[in-house]
């Protein structure tokens, strides 16, 4: 992606722990590894795409929608084989939203218009609040085309307006707890963004939001809700961040999570992707030596 943000949670954590004193555990846990809905990368997952039509992007058009959809199968079909190559039980269904009348798109206008505004044009509180306010209008309008749920799979049952109602329906119909929520803006002829959200919580059902149809790029924010994290310099990187990134980008410079403008096909899940998306249990040594702080472990799952 030309431009891409997403919350540095990883940082964050490694900088807290350089400030750690000595009564704490000095067994290290990344707060994006089997968290929220999105847990692990196994199994049986679905990912559910809803196409979303606004007055400031791109219209959806019958041939958009089926480029954007051979995108993200490849994209899945390059994921399952590279978890096939590492003996990995992955079946992931692509799913994609259609209301009961057929219509594929639903409409929703971002507060400032396109998604690169709402992110860079106010303060990071405000555009989170604008961008679920978003998610949550589509998920409540795509949940009442889905057929009632037998089963209660998510924490809160008092709020059915949001994605929590849509992702426990999901959940109910097609019987597994791993799905994934991705929306697709029509945009891909702009230099806009694409992001994950709450990735490293469980306050709020993790999603992304994708403005491309390169597989690179849909394979990188999916990977994203599993608890895989960017690994590349970014504009907004201070020099412990930049540094940090420069030395992934040595040591994984193929990696999908490194640089996801190439070539879906020579590109790699590193083994420090695998631990964060829950293929490996435990934390590569190559890692381990030049990244963690002295006299801590990453966690063993």
């Amino acid at each position: 992606m030309k431009k891409h943000w997403f919350l540095p949670s990883i940082l964050l954590v490694f900088i807290l722990s350089a400030c750690a004193t000595k009564k704490f555990y000095k067994e290290f846990a990344f707060p994006s590894v089997r968290n929220n809905v999105c847990k692990s990368l196994d199994g049986k997952v679905v990912l559910y795409a809803i196409f979303v039509d606004s007055k400031y992007t791109g219209p959806w058009t019958d041939y958009d929608m089926a480029s954007t959809k051979d995108s993200i199968c490849e994209a899945i079909a390059w994921i399952q084989q590279k978890a096939n190559e590492d003996s990995i039980p992955l079946n992931i269904s692509l799913q994609i939203h259609q209301s009961s009348d057929g219509k594929i798109p639903l409409k929703g206008d971002l507060k400032k218009k396109t998604l690169s505004a709402t992110i860079y044009g106010q303060q990071w509180a405000a555009a989170e609040r604008d961008i679920f306010k978003w998610s949550d209008k589509l998920a409540s309008m795509a949940a009442r085309s889905l057929p009632k749920e037998n089963s209660t799979s998510t924490r809160t049952k008092n709020n059915l307006r949001n994605r929590e109602r849509l992702i426990a329906r999901l959940r109910d119909y097609h019987q597994t707890d791993n799905v994934a929520l991705v929306y697709f803006i029509n945009n891909y002829y702009k230099d806009e963004v694409s992001l994950a959200f709450n990735t490293d919580s469980d306050r709020n059902v993790e999603f992304a939001v994708v403005s491309y149809k390169n597989p690179s790029v849909i394979a990188h924010e999916f990977l994203h809700l599993f608890g895989a994290e960017d690994m590349y310099v970014t504009s907004f990187d201070k020099k412990l961040q930049k540094k940090y990134h420069e030395k992934l980008n040595a040591l994984y410079p193929n990696e999908v999570m490194t640089n996801s403008q190439m070539n879906l096909d020579s590109m790699e899940i590193s083994d420090f992707t695998k631990y964060l998306i829950g293929w490996d249990k435990e934390l590569s040594e190559n890692f381990q030596r030049p990244y963690m702080r002295k006299g801590w472990k990453a966690a063993r799952y």
